[in-house]
């Protein structure tokens, strides 16, 4: 009789489960099932009152809604910043005020370097050349490409700053670098340039 109660168990707990189809079996924790808290992309009724003439009004927790009544998404306080964010102040077009300011925290370890090299070869030999001659694989397309290294070259006197803020906002036809490399790959890139620049 003992070893047959544990068997009746399992094949009561057996018939709940579904392998097939869209319906699940017996829900025994409905709390997991159905969470309270609100997924990204499921719809929150909190946001979807209307007053009397049927406009959308703000919700039971008095917050905007990015994408319009329904949405999970609130609309961020003004003057918020993401976690782990740092924002890049400088306005795009001022050159000179990031040249004077910026000064570049890494020390040019070989560490440092070998990561200016690593990311300088794949987003800046394209245009640049793996050398800095200016002479990359897109220059027969592209004319006029600065180089960094070199006699002729008209960068070689640029701080540290001006780099920086050219890689970060971009500059004429050169895109912005922000959201591919982070400050540390930046600042390690200009250590790489100034290698190049040293090497004879």
């Amino acid at each position: 009789m003992r070893s047959i109660i544990p068997l009746l168990l399992i094949l009561i707990s057996l018939q709940y489960c579904n392998y097939a189809g869209n319906k699940s079996g017996l829900h025994w924790f409905l709390d997991m099932h159905d969470n309270l808290a609100v997924e990204s992309q499921e719809e929150d009724l909190t946001t979807i009152f209307f007053n009397h003439n049927n406009q959308p009004v703000k919700g039971s927790d008095v917050l905007e809604s990015q994408t319009g009544p329904g949405s999970t998404m609130r609309v961020p306080p003004e003057g918020s910043i993401p976690i782990n964010y740092t924002p890049y102040l400088y306005d795009p077009s001022d050159f000179d005020t990031p040249a004077k300011e910026l000064k570049n925290p890494l020390k040019p370890t070989k560490q440092i370097l070998e990561l200016g090299q690593k990311q300088y070869n794949i987003f800046c030999s394209i245009c640049h050349g793996y050398q800095g001659k200016g002479d990359g694989p897109l220059s027969p397309r592209i004319s006029a490409i600065p180089a960094l290294v070199g006699e002729k070259s008209n960068v070689l006197d640029w701080e540290d700053g001006r780099f920086y803020h050219i890689i970060t906002v971009g500059r004429a036809r050169m895109k912005a670098y922000a959201a591919q490399l982070t400050p540390e790959e930046r600042w390690a890139i200009i250590h790489y340039i100034r290698l190049l620049q040293n090497t004879k």
